[in-house]
């Protein structure tokens, strides 16, 4: 699965909208949008949305299946 899709698949799932996350990582909804339809994101920006969501960054990137942090 893809950073886009596993973004909007998280986002959906805890029931988030696009504002909401552009607001919990000082973005705009734009950029949202533009990385669910899969914009390339810098490092920094992975790192704050695994923060903001609480998730795997390694599960972010498609590398495992286990979305919770360690």
């Amino acid at each position: 699965m893809e950073k886009k899709t596993r973004l909007k698949e998280i986002r959906e799932q805890k029931g988030l909208s696009q504002r909401e996350i552009a607001k919990m990582i000082d973005t705009s909804h734009t950029s949202i949008s533009r990385y669910e339809k899969g914009v390339s994101m810098s490092d920094e920006t992975i790192k704050k949305i695994c923060r903001a969501l609480e998730i795997n960054a390694d599960y972010f990137l498609g590398l495992v299946d286990n979305k919770k942090k360690d």
